[in-house]
């Protein structure tokens, strides 16, 4: 008799449990409208005009590969980037930008957030506005002001090459060549559609703030401030689904077939 009666409420205790769950919204109050876990390349294309010397004003457009892994609850997404290359083309023939692979290596894993939201009729990815100071420590990234000297204690050589801030390599009318050493504030943001479980398109809005604190040559000493281009169709993103392992070097040679552009 009292072994039943411990069996009954045993059960009554469970169906209790279970009332509070269902009550509470159980574990996962945004169940995920499609999965995007795993291994993913990315492309990121941003259209800008730059400030070159001597030619001044002119449209660039910059192309960044990436290799990204996507880890998943719900709705909630966690993405981690690496920059597998960026290549920038000015618009000119008689300028040229070169943003070297130490540069590029610096810049180590990014670790972002993203959301899904499959409320409407599409499935809505959004990955909110992302800051990153590069070349320079600062106390407060989003606020403080970028050095201005290369004497500054906030700089320092993030890529390595003995050179403050980071190295780009700038090329002029085909004969003119040297270095600028730049601090940078790049800021972010991704949001587009699902497409696919293996595929993601949208728009990335930017800003990129640039102090040149140096140069090998005195006629490159200038700020070669990047706008965004006013046509927001000529910034966009897309990820395409690969398989787990795909290293930058693939992404990179095969471009063209993931991303068809």
């Amino acid at each position: 008799m009292t072994g039943h009666r411990l069996t009954r409420g045993a059960l009554a205790v469970s169906i209790l449990a279970c009332a509070l769950e269902f009550m509470a919204g159980g574990e996962d109050p945004a169940p995920a409208p499609v999965d995007l876990s795993g291994a993913w390349a990315e492309l990121q294309v941003c259209s800008q005009m730059d400030v070159l010397p001597i030619l001044g004003k002119v449209t660039s457009t910059s192309t960044s590969l990436l290799c990204a892994t996507i880890e998943q609850s719900g709705s909630s997404l966690l993405m981690r980037e690496v920059t597998c290359s960026t290549t920038i083309k000015t618009g000119s023939a008689l300028g040229k930008l070169v943003i070297p692979e130490a540069f590029l290596a610096s810049l180590g894993e990014m670790t972002r957030p993203a959301s899904l939201d499959g409320s409407g009729p599409t499935i809505r990815f959004d990955q909110p506005w992302y800051t990153q100071v590069r070349g320079a420590y600062l106390v407060d990234p989003e606020n403080d002001a970028l050095p201005t000297n290369p004497d500054d204690p906030r700089v320092f050589d993030q890529d390595g090459d003995g050179k403050p801030g980071l190295t780009v390599r700038v090329s002029i009318l085909g004969f003119l060549s040297g270095e600028v050493y730049v601090v940078q504030r790049v800021r972010y943001r991704m949001v587009g559609t699902v497409v696919s479980p293996n595929r993601v398109e949208g728009l990335i809005e930017w800003s990129n703030e640039q102090i040149t604190i140096e140069a090998s040559n005195p006629l490159f000493a200038v700020d070669t401030q990047p706008e965004p281009n006013s046509a927001p169709e000529k910034s966009y993103f897309v990820l395409q689904r690969v398989d787990p392992g795909t290293a930058c070097q693939r992404i990179v040679a095969q471009r063209k077939a993931l991303f068809g552009r």
